[in-house]
């Protein structure tokens, strides 16, 4: 592929994708990330690493690892939706813990976009996707397609977007021209690191297993700094974003545009089914999802209850023991007044068993 029909190429896929719901766009090569491998090798070495990360660091950095062919990596933000901050006494949800499942919604744009790529006429091998989970590291590789810059509070800014964002990766097997790294924008502010919770933000090495977003979604046993430190976290930390001075309306406002497109879409299959085709579907009383829930209820969920209400969003997928400890931890550090009779009439098998190492140390 010459250069000329790269660059038509790349800006069809632009346009493509943005029809497909994502929020910004950009293209880098297939090298491995400069200097990525030994930097986390030193970060490794100093016992920050999660339990989620791929071990094997060259398939974090080197998208041949991942796929022999690939030649560009095209690097997509999708915006996640629109949501209202919680009620005094609520715990607290993370944006993107909030609605369906991001990873569904975007594996679901990314698969939209493989589609329209193919109708199109493009003439590679099937593309390869990843969303978050995969191995390769999304952030620096946005990083290096000038799709925004990672700012201090590890999080990939984007121009007028901000951070609230869910990552997703295409790998192509032709090379189209890559984009320009961007310079980063967060000058002398320190807000992230005056306001993270966990104070890890402003050294060289995030120590992401002391992230409090890490730890609401971590079954391993945690101190009582940590425990103290969660708050009325339920899933995710959202802190660090939310003083960030980029992170302002303009986001929010896509993410309601998304979920109301979304919405908007499943009332028109509604009147498709009803014979009313051609119907404008009324979304105008839709409201934000709200990110506060009722601690009462989580802690007292049953199988059937998670199963409706939580299975298919991201909040969902260390199952319904992580929501409850931390959920029952939350409560404590509120002094919740029915905590006490709650647990008096529990024992043994009856305590769920995340929630066991701190209940025999409850304050009685």
């Amino acid at each position: 592929m010459d250069q000329k029909e790269g660059m038509l190429w790349k800006e069809r896929l632009r346009h493509l994708a943005l029809e497909s719901g994502f929020a910004a766009v950009g293209f880098t090569h297939a090298e491995p990330v400069a200097g990525l491998y030994e930097f986390l090798a030193e970060r490794s070495a100093q016992g920050y690493y999660t339990s989620f990360e791929e071990k094997e660091l060259r398939k974090r950095v080197d998208p041949k690892a991942i796929w022999p062919a690939c030649e560009t990596v095209v690097v997509l933000a999708y915006p996640l939706v629109y949501s209202a901050p919680p009620q005094k006494g609520e715990g607290v949800l993370a944006r993107s813990a909030v609605g369906e499942d991001y990873h569904s919604q975007v594996k679901r744009a990314l698969h939209q976009l493989v589609n329209s790529l193919g109708e199109a006429g493009w003439r590679g091998e099937a593309p390869q996707i990843q969303v978050d989970t995969g191995p390769l590291n999304e952030r620096a590789l946005a990083t290096r397609a000038g799709l925004g810059w990672l700012g201090k509070n590890q999080q990939l800014i984007i121009p007028g977007k901000g951070s609230f964002v869910a990552l997703g990766l295409m790998l192509l097997d032709k090379a189209l021209p890559p984009d320009e790294p961007l310079a980063g924008q967060c000058g002398n502010c320190t807000r992230c690191i005056r306001a993270c919770p966990a104070q890890i933000l402003g050294t060289r090495h995030f120590q992401a297993n002391e992230c409090l977003s890490y730890l609401t979604q971590s079954k391993e046993p945690l101190t009582e700094r940590q425990r103290t430190a969660l708050g009325k976290r339920i899933f995710g930390c959202d802190t660090c974003q939310e003083v960030c001075p980029h992170n302002g309306l303009r986001c929010d406002e896509e993410g309601k545009r998304s979920i109301l497109n979304k919405i908007k879409e499943d009332r028109q299959g509604e009147l498709r089914k009803a014979g009313q085709e051609g119907k404008e579907p009324d979304v105008s009383g839709e409201k934000a999802l709200p990110r506060g829930v009722d601690l009462w209820d989580i802690l007292n969920l049953t199988k059937r209850q998670f199963n409706q209400q939580w299975r298919g969003t991201a909040a969902g997928w260390r199952g319904k023991g992580i929501l409850q400890r931390n959920a029952y931890l939350a409560l404590k550090n509120l002094r919740d007044p029915r905590l006490p009779s709650w647990e008096e009439e529990r024992t043994g098998q009856d305590i769920p068993k995340l929630i066991q190492p701190y209940y025999s140390k409850a304050d009685k």
